[in-house]
Parts: structure tokens; sequence; C-alpha cells
């Protein structure tokens, strides 16, 4: 008796491992060609937000105590330096010249903060370079990453901070102070930087293979 062979698995054939190997090929290179993106993307972001740390010049005040006088006390001072730096840095141009004149009127500043402390407690003003976390203001938001800063201590500042920006004088809400780079504008205020610059390269990727893809023009059925 002849024995029946099992027949095996059909084997694909030429044209179709032709097909699964180009699908294949295709598809790592959209891979790298998307961490490029990525990373291109990121570095940029990342870069923007640098000159915005550099570009800026946060205030930091920290209070006494977390009791509801220390902190009324915190908004008294704020509200008085805050009028007091915008007349001092009123003909900067830039950071550094807005950072030279606060450091130049720090007596002057600190005479400030004590009248608005009223002599309730110590008040202690100095000019440093420190790191800020991302933080959200309602109206623009800053990233994370090292600024300068005129920090504030009330008393023994054992309490909750209170942090803005002196310049460009986004908190003071009738100054309509703006940074001189469009790009940090739209970060600072536009929140979608990033997603832009992905989207458009992501887009750009899109398209390119579809016009690699395409038939050439007047072929079809």
């Amino acid at each position: 008796m002849e024995s029946k062979r099992t027949p095996g698995p059909a084997r694909p054939a030429n044209g179709e491992k032709s097909r699964l190997r180009r699908a294949l090929e295709l598809g790592c290179a959209l891979a790298f060609c998307l961490t490029l993106v990525l990373s291109a993307a990121l570095a940029r972001y990342g870069a923007l937000c640098r000159r915005v740390c550099g570009d800026t010049l946060r205030l930091h005040i920290v209070a006494n105590s977390n009791s509801v006088q220390d902190q009324l006390l915190k908004l008294r001072v704020r509200d008085a330096v805050l009028d007091a730096v915008a007349a001092v840095t009123a003909g900067a141009a830039d950071r550094d010249q807005a950072a030279g004149a606060v450091s130049r009127a720090l007596p002057y500043l600190q005479q400030v903060c004590r009248r608005a402390a009223g002599g309730e407690q110590a008040v202690c003003l100095r000019l440093e370079e420190a790191e800020f976390p991302a933080r959200d203001y309602g109206e623009f938001r800053l990233p994370a990453g090292r600024y300068t800063a005129l920090r504030i201590e009330l008393g023994r500042a054992q309490g909750r901070n209170w942090f803005c920006v002196l310049y460009p004088a986004l908190c003071v809400g009738s100054s309509g102070a703006r940074y001189r780079d469009e790009a940090e504008n739209v970060l600072v205020f536009g929140r979608y930087e990033l997603r832009c610059a992905l989207y458009d390269s992501l887009r750009a990727l899109w398209q390119g293979a579809g016009d690699a893809s395409a038939p050439p023009a007047g072929a079809g059925d």
C-alpha cells in the first residue's frame, strides 16, 4: 500500500515574499524617520525652553509661615515689590539689563519691602540663580529650568512660596508685556509649540511617503 503524505503548509509565492519584505523595510524606515523627527522636535523644544529661562527674571517670595496673617503680609510685600520693580526696570531692553537694574536697586527694594511689612518681620533680598519647576499661571505657562530670580524671604521663610515674573512684566495685568522672540511667546502663551512641530513634521513625512508610492502622472487602470 502506498502511504499518503500529509501536505505541508503552502509556501508563500515569490511575489508575496517580495511584498512582505518591502512592507518590513518600509516599516523600519518609517520608524527610523519618526525617531529622527521626534528627536529633532524635542531638541528644538528644549532649546526654546532654555531661551525662555535666559530671557526671564523671576520673583520668588517665601512667607514667614502659612498662617493667614503671614500669607496676607506676603501679598502686601508682593504688591509693593511688583510696583517698585516695574519702575526700576522701565528702561530695560532685555533680561540682563533688568537684572542689572534690580541688582543696583536692592537697597531701595529692601526699604520698599520693609515698609510693606510694617516692621513686623525681617526681610532678606537677593538675586540668585535657581531651578524652578514648570508653572501654570492661567494666562501663561513657564517651563521648568534654571532662572535668575529676585528672592525675598520674610521672617523665618518657612511658609508657602509665591512665584511670578518681574521681566517681562507678565504678572502686572495691565502691562501687556511680551517676549521679543515670537517663538517664546508661542511657547509661553500658546502652549502648543511642541505639538505643532510634531504634527507638521509627521505630516510632511507622511506626504513624502505617499508621493513615493503613488503611480507616475498619467498612469492608471
